[in-house]
């Protein structure tokens, strides 16, 4: 804060939506942005409080009836600033006169849940209110059902390599399989936006990254302002129109169609569905996992705990507070991070050793095409594939700029 608030000063904050109280937190945020965090009953009281209004003088003469000691409203304000919960018009003091300090930007990460586009914003809830119907229930238990079931005892139905081969020529079938493969993506967000569209609320659709993975994403912290039973149909949504169409897929094959097409969109949806379970990295059964464990930022704390434990081994202070981190969710975090590390390392180890070299020779041979005549086919695959691979690589060093554009 540049100055000390007056008493007389009045705050204005968003409409915020409280949460109920679990392990003697609640969930405070703004359903419009999805900015959420978790406080404890003092700072639920302070932000009730200034939500109707009161005078700072009010506001610390309350809780200090009801707490024994005076808050550190400066401290409080400038958090929830930076979370985005101050409208930009925040304070104002004697005479209407606008108070410094108060209402300043907020900070670069409480922005992060802000980018992206927003996805059916428009539409009315009730035009979806139908996916989840208990009547759809059985189709969505069917189709978790049916794939374990028909891989499991139908052998030929199985996904090989060979069908992510969908032409016979190189670029081709990169651009095709590369097209699949992003149409089944967006399809699986979709199912996530229309499902929090359900609910009332907004997801945000955008590109970010999964360790070294492009990913598009539908950013639903908003969701955190339904109960916690209820959030698990958003959380689970991409994934069950995933197998879903995988079901139909192989129904067909069983049926007769053994088209290249069918067989590669089974390839490509199971290797989807296996990465969801990867909960090492935010997949939608992370996101399932943390909502069922009541936990906060699970694998933020991880990362901060697993910091602190390697500048203890060297001797150095920690670098982060987790003081704040219920007693219970550190326990949880002391098991969850020899497997969060563990994994990185793995899928890292895998990358470097088989992703990268079989790269690095398809760029050579990309290479060795541009030697070929221009009206050649070989000189023209090489060019496309280099583009696709200049294109992959700008798209994931845009992601990581903005990544830390918005953690600085």
């Amino acid at each position: 804060m540049t100055s000390t608030l007056a008493d007389t000063t009045v705050v204005r904050l968003h409409p915020l939506h409280i949460g109920e109280s679990e392990d003697g937190v609640c969930e405070v945020g703004r359903v419009d942005t999805g900015d959420f965090v978790e406080l404890p009953a003092e700072g639920v009281d302070l932000v009730r409080w200034l939500g109707e209004g009161l005078p700072l003088g009010e506001v610390r003469r309350r809780f200090a009836d009801r707490y024994g000691t005076e808050p550190d409203l400066d401290d409080f304000l400038d958090g929830i600033a930076s979370c985005g919960f101050l409208r930009v018009d925040a304070a104002t003091g004697d005479g209407g006169a606008p108070a410094t300090g108060v209402g300043a930007a907020p900070a670069a990460g409480a922005e992060v849940s802000r980018r992206g586009v927003a996805v059916l914003a428009n539409l009315p809830p009730h035009r979806v209110s139908w996916l989840l119907a208990p009547p759809m229930r059985p189709l969505y238990v069917g189709g978790w059902l049916t794939v374990p079931l028909l891989l499991a005892f139908v052998p030929s139905l199985r996904p090989t390599p060979a069908d992510a081969f969908l032409l016979d020529g190189v670029l081709a079938n990169a651009l095709v399989v590369a097209m699949v493969a992003w149409i089944l993506v967006l399809l699986h967000e979709l199912a996530h936006a229309a499902t929090v569209r359900a609910l009332g609320v907004t997801g945000r659709l955008s590109i970010s990254r999964r360790l070294w993975f492009l990913v598009a994403q539908t950013e639903m912290s908003a969701v955190r302002s339904v109960p916690r039973r209820r959030r698990y149909a958003p959380y689970l949504a991409g994934l069950t129109w995933d197998l879903l169409l995988m079901s139909a897929c192989l129904l067909l094959q069983l049926a007769g169609v053994h088209e290249r097409l069918v067989r590669g969109v089974v390839y490509t949806l199971t290797l989807s569905v296996v990465y969801q379970f990867l909960v090492f990295m935010r997949t939608d059964i992370y996101y399932v996992l943390g909502n069922w464990l009541r936990l906060g930022d699970l694998m933020g704390d991880t990362r901060r705990w697993l910091a602190n434990q390697l500048r203890r081994m060297v001797g150095r202070d920690r670098a982060h507070d987790l003081g704040g981190v219920p007693a219970r969710e550190l326990g949880i975090i002391r098991w969850y991070a020899p497997f969060y590390l563990l994994g990185s390392l793995a899928v890292t180890a895998a990358l470097l050793a088989l992703t990268v070299p079989a790269m690095v020779t398809m760029v050579r041979l990309a290479i060795d095409g541009l030697d070929a005549p221009v009206d050649g086919l070989a000189f023209w695959n090489g060019v496309g594939f280099l583009a696709l691979v200049a294109l992959q690589l700008a798209t994931f060093g845009w992601v990581l700029v903005t990544e830390r554009r918005a953690t600085t």
